[in-house]
């Protein structure tokens, strides 16, 4: 955790370019160098930012985890609904959490904090977060049951975990593979509720006894 600097880079190869297309076409992290494309407003049909806001159930003091934000298409919205809380972006890219915390600042959006890390090993003190949400990302985690134990851990006891899951996206999961993949974690299932086209895939963290 720590300063995030923009680095100078020089012009991509076709071999590079190569590479950026292979990832985003099939499994696995989706690469920053296409971030503008998660930020189209065409994406709104599946799933909007005040659509998904309305599912999380949060509280103008609401603590946030957001996993996989990349450029922030969801964060704006997010960190309004907390004006009083928190909310802290967690990424494997160093790349989209430039984007997303650029694009927070000119919103004039001071809540939010940008970690850089491995979601299987979330650096967060137990019971750090009320609420904690991925869209379309835990699918794209090479152990993805892992960093629900991982999820599970930094929630306070009754708090609440949303995994949205987007049409179309190569690394989709089921309400049925989210459900046994919670089996054991500390999360108990709440609801499965589809929301425009996405469907969203909610748990609570049980009490320790």
């Amino acid at each position: 955790r720590g300063t995030l600097r923009r680095e100078r880079r020089g012009p991509m190869s076709l071999a590079k370019w190569r590479d950026i297309w292979r990832r985003f076409s099939g499994r696995g992290t989706y690469p920053h160098e296409l971030a503008g494309l998660l930020l189209v407003p065409l994406r709104r049909m599946a799933l909007s930012p005040e659509a998904l806001v309305g599912q999380l159930h949060l509280t103008p003091t609401s603590r946030v985890l957001e996993v996989g934000p990349g450029p922030g298409f969801f964060s704006i919205e997010v960190a309004r609904a907390i004006p009083q809380g928190r909310l802290e972006l967690f990424d494997i890219q160093r790349e989209m959490l430039l984007k997303a915390r650029r694009r927070l600042m000119a919103a004039g959006l001071r809540n939010a904090g940008c970690t850089q890390g491995n979601a299987v090993h979330l650096p967060y003190q137990s019971g750090t977060f009320d609420v904690a949400f991925l869209v379309a990302v835990l699918g794209e985690v090479p152990d993805p049951a892992a960093c629900l134990v991982s999820i599970a851990n930094v929630l306070r006891p009754g708090g609440r975990l949303s995994v949205a899951e987007l049409p179309g996206d190569p690394d989709v999961l089921t309400v049925e593979q989210l459900r046994n993949l919670a089996a054991g974690t500390g999360l108990a299932f709440i609801e499965s509720a589809r929301v425009s086209r996405s469907v969203i895939t909610s748990f609570r963290k049980e009490p320790t006894t």
